[in-house]
């Protein structure tokens, strides 16, 4: 599966890309490291995020999360479309730390919508009167995108936080036909591989949140909620049960495996194995031997 890499589409200096694109090809399942909104201006197409098909049209924004599969496929031979392109890093301090891009509807910034349901839209439809302002609005934010005018990362900040609220506000006053889909944070499969893959290494929050595509603070929270353990302590166990492992299944000495499972001080992997295992490691690989 084709992976759209952050550094190729966004540049870290900016933390968003905005494009108009023009034209009728498909585009087959993908993954990328960004958030992409996608504006449908006109044309039909359908698109496939995280294998749910939504049948988009004029008027339609499409909200694909980092990590999801994506992949569309356009209906109409003239199909036009705006791709927003957001990193985390682009919003203020406040918006930063509104955890994961589905979250920003919590902040401070958004409390007269707190009536709002907790579930978030994969896919909004604007129509009508309502097209032509949230197309207006895009259409402003791609020219301070392309014409880079003092100022104009700030601007882009402000169009934004309009184009949430109007989200939002679309979301709310909803009609029963307009297609939801529920968002609900996980920590999926393919992050604890990636833990697993790399605890017997140095590993930082800031590393593995930055991988995920959330907040630090609110990573650990979730971790914590949906794994029943906090990420300190589940790395932690995993290092030592390979630790227990290397102890009966090898002969390596104590000091080669305490670096083999990511350690370099002695005492704190002495500390750590005694209070999983309740001995030292040597009394350990002479109990199972």
């Amino acid at each position: 599966m084709q992976k759209f890499n952050l550094c190729e589409y966004v540049n870290s200096q900016e933390n968003i890309s905005l494009i108009h694109m023009y034209h009728d090809r498909n585009c087959d399942t993908h993954i990328h490291e960004f958030v992409e909104l996608i504006f449908i201006v006109e044309g039909a197409c359908e698109h496939w995020v995280d294998g749910e098909k939504y049948a988009a049209e004029k008027g339609d924004l499409i909200f694909v999360n980092y990590g999801q599969t994506h992949a569309f496929h356009a209906l109409t031979k003239e199909y036009q479309y705006y791709n927003l392109l957001y990193v985390p890093q682009f919003f203020s301090d406040e918006l930063i730390n509104s955890e994961n891009i589905y979250d920003i509807f919590e902040i401070p910034f958004f409390r007269e919508f707190d009536n709002l349901p907790t579930s978030s839209a994969q896919l909004v439809r604007f129509r009508e009167t309502e097209y032509v302002e949230i197309k207006k609005i895009i259409e402003d934010m791609e020219r301070e995108f392309s014409e880079k005018k003092i100022g104009y990362r700030s601007i882009l900040n402000g169009y934004s936080r309009i184009l949430f609220s109007k989200i939002l506000r679309k979301i709310k006053n909803s009609d029963s036909d307009m297609e939801l889909q529920t968002y609900i944070n996980r920590i999926t499969s393919e992050c604890l591989d990636y833990i697993n893959e790399k605890c017997f290494g140095k590993i930082t929050l800031q590393e593995i949140a930055e991988h995920t595509f959330y907040n630090p603070a609110y990573f650990s929270r979730i971790f914590k909620e949906q794994v029943g353990v906090s990420l300190t302590d589940y790395i932690k166990k995993k290092r030592m049960s390979e630790a227990a492992r290397l102890l009966c299944d090898s002969d390596l000495n104590i000091e080669e495996i305490m670096h083999r499972v990511g350690y370099t001080d002695k005492n704190h992997f002495y500390k750590n194995f005694k209070e999983i295992y309740d001995m030292t490691p040597a009394s350990y690989r002479k109990k199972n031997s």
